[in-house]
C-alpha cells in the first residue's frame, strides 16, 4: 500500500470535500500492525486490535484530505502508527485513573486530530471536545468524528481555549481533563486550560526531550498563579531506543490570581 502524498498549497474546496467517503479506504500493511500490537503491548497500553478498522478509517480520511489541506506530514503507514496513534494512545493508563464513563475532555489544539482522535477511540463512553482555533481544522475533525463508533458526545468547536467563556459558556470551567499535544509552549497554554478546567480537573501535556531545559522551568513558575500544582512528569520512549517523551500532570486547586497571571500573558 502507498500512502497518499501531503500537499504543501491547498487550494479552497468545498464542504463536502471532506466526507470519509470521498477518498479510498487504506488498509495496514500486517507486518506495521503487529508492530504496532507489539508496542503497545510493550508500553501496557489497551489492546487496539479491536479497534483496527475505525484506526484504519481515520487514517484514510486524514490521507485523503491532507491531499489539500495541511494537516500532517507522518502519512506512511509506520509514522502514523507509530507517531500518531502510539503516542496518543500513551495518555490512556494516565487517563484511566482519572476518568469515569461520562468524564468530559478536551483536547486542546487538536488540528489533525492527535491525541483526541485515537483517544475518542479507545474511549466510546466519555465526552470529547476537540478545540481548535482553526475552523478548516474544526469542519475535519467533525467530519471525522461519525467515523468512531462510541456512545459518548463527541464534536469539535472553533475558538481559543482562553475564550471559551465568550463562545462556548457551556464548557467554561467545564473539563475534568485536558490534553495538549505538539500545540505550543506549556507556559502558554496555562491560560486555556485554566478557561477550560473545573476544579480538580487535570492538564495532560504531551511534550518531547527538550522539555526539561526548555519549558518545564518557566511552566512550573506560572502554575500556580494559574491555579495549578505540578505533580508528576512521566517520562517514557515509544521504542528503547528512541529519545524519550514526557507526559506532565497539572491538577487545577483554584481559580487563577488575575493580578499574578499579567506577567504570563
Amino acid at each position: 500500500m502507498t500512502a497518499l502524498p501531503h500537499a504543501a498549497h491547498a487550494p479552497e474546496r468545498a464542504p463536502l470535500d471532506l466526507r470519509p467517503a470521498n477518498y479510498p479506504s487504506l488498509a495496514f500493511p500486517e507486518e506495521e500492525w503487529q508492530w504496532f500490537l507489539r508496542q503497545c503491548q510493550e508500553l501496557d497500553l489497551p489492546d487496539p486490535n479491536p479497534r483496527r478498522e475505525t484506526f484504519q478509517a481515520l487514517y484514510s480520511h486524514l490521507t485523503g484530505v491532507n491531499q489539500w489541506m495541511n494537516l500532517t506530514r507522518l502519512t506512511t503507514p509506520r509514522d502514523y502508527l507509530k507517531f500518531s496513534l502510539l503516542d496518543s494512545l500513551t495518555l490512556l493508563p494516565v487517563l484511566a485513573t482519572l476518568c469515569q464513563p461520562e468524564s468530559a475532555l478536551v483536547d486542546l489544539g487538536s488540528g489533525g486530530g492527535y491525541p483526541g482522535l485515537p483517544l475518542m477511540t479507545m474511549m466510546p463512553t466519555q465526552n470529547f471536545t476537540l478545540v481548535d482555533s482553526r475552523q478548516k481544522k474544526v469542519d475535519f475533525l467533525n467530519a471525522s468524528i461519525p467515523l468512531i463508533p462510541r456512545t459518548g458526545k463527541g464534536a469539535a468547536c472553533a475558538f481559543r481555549g482562553r475564550d471559551v467563556g465568550r463562545e462556548r459558556p457551556d464548557l467554561l470551567h467545564h473539563a475534568e481533563v485536558v490534553t495538549a499535544r505538539a500545540v505550543g509552549k506549556g507556559v502558554d497554554l496555562l491560560p486555556d486550560a485554566a478557561e477550560l478546567l473545573a476544579v480538580g480537573g487535570v492538564f495532560l501535556l504531551m511534550k518531547g526531550q527538550s522539555w526539561p531545559l526548555e519549558e518545564r522551568p518557566a511552566f512550573a513558575e506560572a502554575c500556580p498563579a494559574f491555579g495549578f500544582d505540578l505533580v508528576e512528569d512521566l517520562e517514557l520512549s515509544l521504542e528503547p531506543q528512541d529519545p524519550v517523551r514526557h507526559i506532565i500532570l497539572a491538577v487545577k486547586k483554584e481559580a487563577p490570581n488575575p493580578r499574578r497571571t499579567k506577567r504570563f500573558r
